[in-house]
């Protein structure tokens, strides 16, 4: 289907990088990049904070892309939703996919800011992210997985390697799992671990301590879960007054 193919997702972050705002891919596409199965009912990047208004402006410009017809309704923006709504969203025209756009001190905030020149192809990538079309690096399409590496570079689509994307989750679990909507950022701990760890896709000692301890304590199951929730924001809350 056009709304979810690597070409629709690859023509957003176009849309993004010719308004000068670098984008990383985030949500459920971004899982099935790294093979995670997951049905996409969005296509979500995450932008600078600085950025929103001006990237609203260049998704609104898509011929594709339609405004929301009701925030108080529409799932997207629902307070019940079990994840965090996105900061900004687009219908897609005919279909029930919709393209969000997260700000980055709501998901990737203990990354360093992104830069405009992420939105440049002749850029290195910083060592947090690679190309979705980078094979060295993702898997490709296999039978009981995510869709995998994008075949082929069409434009510029970056992602966090595998080990940012771990640690993201862990955060996000830190500071929300009090809360309904933090829920689901254990799930995703779980299936980065079944789907991406144990199939050789990330490499554990990459992963900044003390998470990566705590997340060897999470794998291998010796610590109840509540008891291992509170060390891990007890230690996240150190790291942070460290920092």
């Amino acid at each position: 289907m056009i709304d979810s193919s690597e070409l629709f997702v690859a023509s957003i972050a176009l849309a993004l990088n010719r308004a000068k705002i670098p984008c990383i891919l985030w949500g459920q596409y971004l899982l099935n990049v790294h093979g995670v199965p997951s049905t996409i009912g969005s296509i979500d990047f995450v932008i600078p904070d600085d950025c929103l208004k001006s990237g609203a402006k260049a998704l609104t410009q898509l011929q594709s892309l339609k405004p929301c017809f009701d925030q108080e309704v529409c799932p997207m923006s629902s307070l019940m939703r079990p994840t965090p709504p996105p900061a900004f969203h687009l219908h897609i025209d005919a279909s029930e996919v919709k393209v969000g756009l997260y700000v980055q001190s709501k998901t990737l905030w203990f990354l360093p800011p992104l830069d405009s020149s992420l939105s440049s192809r002749k850029i290195r990538l910083p060592p947090h992210f690679v190309l979705a079309s980078d094979q060295t690096v993702l898997p490709t399409r296999r039978p009981g997985r995510g869709s995998g590496v994008f075949e082929s570079e069409h434009h510029l689509v970056v992602v966090p390697r595998s080990h940012v994307l771990l640690e993201a989750f862990l955060r996000l679990y830190a500071r929300d799992f009090e809360m309904r909507m933090g829920a689901l950022a254990m799930p995703m701990i779980a299936y980065m671990e079944l789907y991406v760890d144990e199939d050789g896709f990330l490499d554990a000692s990459l992963i900044p301590e003390p998470l990566k301890t705590l997340y060897t304590e999470l794998r291998e199951g010796k610590t109840p879960v509540l008891q291992w929730s509170m060390a891990l924001r007890e230690a996240l809350e150190t790291l942070d007054e460290q920092q």
